[in-house]
């Protein structure tokens, strides 16, 4: 697709009203010429009211048929989606302001057709936001190695990209897990490049809750199958790296200890990153709730002049959403209803 630049922000919900109306007023609040694209995983909760306002503001909905997951609801956002360049964001996440801008900016640069920009990212955990570290992209690097071996940060609400590179390379709508890793890896294996953007543009909800999929039992083996399928040409110092970041949490946090301790000691064939074992270690040993305790003590006595400050300024961008998605809520639920087979047209 060619033409003028225009940015369509693709948006995945299942179930979920704060949190979505959050993330589609945090787009608005930084560009109001995105287009943004609410595909609903067929929700089994009555979110008709939201919806409508959305509608209202400008926002395209789409329903799926069936509850098929997160791919695929990225998948029909992206063939709906008018703009030049798409991004993604997760319904549970918050658009930092300047990022529409960046990727204009970045696109607009000769040499760019076939590159991902990867916005940074600041986390939103139990009310603390912190920036984790994002080690130093050099061009031409394996994916792979960057994510698992540096421990880099590449995630489904980092991502922008061409309209037709979206298109060339879809979500694999079988995963249930590794989703976003699997995406970059085949783009980076086909020859895409990829641009890290050292400025954050989302913040990414890790907050635990229940609900969410990769709290679930079963996705630890969903994601150790993935692994045995890709990883055959990867590095030891990769595969260790995987051990260290995906396997040993979610096997730990679904309750399965003693696997857990198995993958961190696998995690050290070759060592990658030894305070970061120490530290999955530390958080098994005393408890998750513990070990955030003391990490939270730990960071609030270190003075980290500019990073501290931009996670404040954050933090007050996330409550200021927080409560602007509230009021929007309960607006939405006294207005007058409307007759809803308005929704059966934007079912796909």
């Amino acid at each position: 697709m060619t033409g003028k630049f225009q940015l369509s922000v693709v948006i995945p919900n299942r179930n979920r009203a704060h949190s979505l109306v959050r993330a589609v007023l945090s787009v608005r609040e930084d560009s109001p010429d995105c287009e943004i694209i609410v595909v609903d995983d067929c929700s089994d909760v009555d979110l008709s009211a939201e919806y409508d306002r959305l509608t209202d503001m400008g926002v395209r909905i789409f329903r799926q048929d069936t509850h098929r997951r997160g791919g695929a609801a990225r998948n029909r956002g992206v063939r709906e989606a008018r703009g030049t360049h798409v991004s993604f964001l997760d319904s549970d996440d918050v658009w930092l302001r300047g990022r529409a801008g960046r990727v204009r900016g970045f696109y607009a640069a000769p040499g760019t057709p076939r590159t991902v920009m990867v916005s940074n990212v600041l986390l939103h955990e139990d009310g603390v936001i912190r920036r984790p570290r994002q080690p130093e992209w050099r061009p031409g690097s394996s994916l792979v190695e960057y994510v698992y071996r540096d421990m880099g940060w590449v995630q489904t609400s980092m991502l922008n990209l061409p309209a037709g590179i979206a298109r060339e390379f879809p979500w694999n709508e079988a995963l249930r897990v590794n989703q976003d890793t699997d995406l970059v890896m085949r783009m980076d294996r086909a020859g895409v490049g990829f641009h890290m953007d050292p400025e954050p543009g989302v913040i990414k909800e890790e907050s635990r809750r229940h609900d969410r999929l990769s709290h679930h039992v079963e996705t630890a083996d969903f994601s150790y199958a993935w692994y045995r399928r890709e990883s055959r040409d990867w590095s030891p110092a990769a595969r260790a790296g995987y051990h260290l970041q995906d396997r040993v949490w979610r096997l730990a946090d679904t309750g399965r200890r003693a696997e857990a301790f198995l993958a961190l000691a696998r995690s050290l064939a070759p060592p990658v990153h030894p305070r970061e074992t120490a530290r999955r270690a530390l958080s098994m040993i005393v408890g998750r709730d513990i070990y955030a305790r003391m990490r939270g003590s730990y960071h609030s006595r270190r003075r980290v002049p500019g990073a501290a400050g931009g996670c404040v300024a954050a933090l007050r961008t996330w409550h200021d959403m927080n409560a602007r998605a509230e009021a929007f809520c309960d607006a939405a639920q006294v207005q007058e209803p409307r007759q809803h087979v308005a929704m059966a047209g934007v079912t796909g």
